[in-house]
This record gives structure tokens, sequence and C-alpha cells, in this order.
């Protein structure tokens, strides 16, 4: 729905008073296609669906492909109703405004591809936040129902400084892991700071000092006292021996770029003799190590393929450790550290 509404307001500034309805709804359907990349998965390949997710459609250098593939798709619909260049510049406008939105996220966006196989991810909101996109929805709504153009000018001024708001707290939550990162006495060779689901209060860091990573979740209310729940640490994963041109080290080169680098062995989750290797950089508890998904793999078997999984079901402690941290409160979630 976000990047739908997004898209609607990148548009309608280029449409007149007579067809605002018709330019927000080509421009929503811009601003989703993107997306579809969705649609780009194998049975037998399991990685293939998150290589390719905000991968070429979400370039820069694609919008003009997209927004024309979009104009083209309608353009039979459409045809008696508006000239084919208009059409084509509300759907490229409403293309052109999802990698941009996507880059914000944590997530990581291919915005430059293909001079460059760079996962963009600004860590400046999260993936899912409904106090970003609910007023941005409502003043869309409000503008095209009572063709109020202060909704508009608004809904404009609430998607900037809120992104602008998420920009600020990630530097202020990285600054702060630097100096909790000095007062453990840890080397750094890299920190992050990503926000915690739907919200930008609660931030979820890492650090890496080149043999383990560490893990603190930061709390950061402007106006309030900042507050730090330590997550223990983890050591990075060690990959088994493996010929260089063996399927499961490709596979395992495509899955630390998707993450990033932050790849751990979870023991908790390996069976029948198969690894289950996580990606470090997402929990619903910013303090948990329980990744949200991960690869599976048989490190006796350089021939076969990792399988990509998310075990995301959620627990109960999980759930109340977030709310008590989002608030402030104590949280009875113990600290864990593996090996």
């Amino acid at each position: 729905m976000t990047q739908g509404v997004v898209g609607s307001l990148w548009a309608l500034p280029a449409a007149r008073r007579e067809r605002l309805r018709l330019a927000a709804a080509v421009g929503w359907i811009g601003g989703m296609a993107p997306d579809l990349d969705v649609l780009i998965r194998s049975s037998t390949d399991t990685l293939l669906s998150i290589e390719y997710h905000r991968h070429f459609t979400h370039s820069l250098f694609f919008i003009p492909i997209g927004g024309l593939i979009v104009a083209l798709v309608l353009w039979p619909l459409l045809r008696k109703r508006v000239d084919f260049g208009l059409l084509y510049l509300w759907a490229t406008l409403g293309y052109a405004s999802h990698g941009l939105l996507d880059a914000c996220t944590s997530y990581g966006t291919y915005l430059l591809w293909p001079l460059a196989e760079t996962r963009f991810a600004w860590n400046w909101i999260s993936v899912i936040d409904p106090l970003f996109s609910g007023p941005l929805a409502v003043l869309l709504a409000l503008f095209l129902w009572r063709r109020r153009r202060w909704a508009l000018i608004a809904a404009w001024v609430w998607g900037l400084a809120y992104l602008g708001l998420g920009g600020l707290q990630n530097h202020r939550a990285e600054e702060r892991l630097q100096v909790w990162a000095d007062q453990q006495g840890l080397r750094v060779e890299r920190l992050v700071a990503k926000p915690a689901f739907a919200n930008l209060v609660l931030w979820r860091g890492l650090v890496d000092d080149g043999e383990r990573y560490h893990l603190a979740a930061l709390r950061m209310l402007p106006g309030e006292g900042e507050r730090i729940w330590e997550g223990g640490s983890v050591r990075r994963f060690e990959r088994p021996r493996l010929d260089a041109d063996s399927r499961l080290e490709r596979d395992l080169d495509r899955f630390e770029h998707f993450s990033s680098r932050w790849l751990f062995r979870y023991p908790d989750y390996d069976r029948d003799g198969r690894w289950f290797v996580g990606d470090f950089r997402y929990a619903i508890d910013p303090a948990s190590q329980r990744p949200l998904w991960g690869i599976e793999l048989d490190p006796d078997d350089p021939e076969s393929r990792a399988r990509y999984t998310t075990p995301r079901r959620v627990t109960e402690s999980e759930r109340t450790a977030f709310f008590q941290r989002l608030l402030g409160e104590e949280s009875s979630q113990p600290r864990l550290e593996r090996d």
C-alpha cells in the first residue's frame, strides 16, 4: 500500500484538476510495479527470489523502461481518456518513487545496477511503518475526495519530515552505538543501526569486531534519555572448506551478498546434519539473536543447494520484550551469547 500511495503522490503534481484521480491511479500502479520481481523464483533454487527482489526493476536506470512497460500495459484501457505521453509521464513518476523509498529501509536495493552491485540501505525507516504510511494514505484520500490542495502539500511535508526524522534517528543511534562499543572495549570494523519493526524509537545495533558480531538494542526517543540493552555476541560464520567452484560455495556467496556479510550460524535450527546460517540483521526483538530468515546447508555435500527458509514465528516472550523496550521498560528477555 505504501508504494502505491507514494507513487500517486509523485504523479499528482503532473496532472490537471480534471484528471487527478486518473493520474493517482496510474501513479499507484507505477509505484507498485517494481515489486513484480517477486515473480522471479525457482522451485530448485530458493535463493533466486531474494537475489532478484529489489534488483534491476528497482534500479534508477530502469525507471524509464519500467514506466514505459506500465504505460504500454495501461494504454489499451486508457487510450480514450488520456494521450500516451501523459500516461507515460504519470507511470514513470510513480515508478521512480519506488526504488528511492525502498533504499530508505534496511533491506537493500540495487539503485545503481548495472553499474554497481551495491545494495543501498540507508536504514531510515522500517519496511513496515503505519505511522509513516497511515497519514499519507489519509491525506491522499482527502485530496482526491475533497480537492483540498493543502492535503497534498501536507502529505509531501509529512513524508519528507518523517524520513528526515528517520535519518536523524539513525545518525543518533549509530553515534550512541559507537560510544557503547568504545565503553565495551570493542574493536569496530563496522557498525550499523537499523530501525526495529514499525517505529523510529527502537533500533537494532550491530557491531562487527572482525571475529564476532555484538548486538545491542537502543531506545532513542527525542526529548528523553537514551536506553541500551545488550544482546550478547555471536561468532562470525566460518565457512566449511569447499571448492571455489562448488555449487554450495556459490550459494554462500550469494546469500552473503544479500545479507551484507552479516552471517552467523544459529545451532538451534540445525537439523539432520544440516546447518542453519542466519542473517544477523533482523529479529522481532531488536536485542534477540534469533534470526527472521536464513539458509539451510549440508556442509558435507558441496554440490548440494543451500535452501532459503524463513522460520519467522513470533514467540510471546519476543513480543513482550519488544513492547517493553519500546515503552522504555526493563525487559525480562535473557541475554544470550553463542560460541
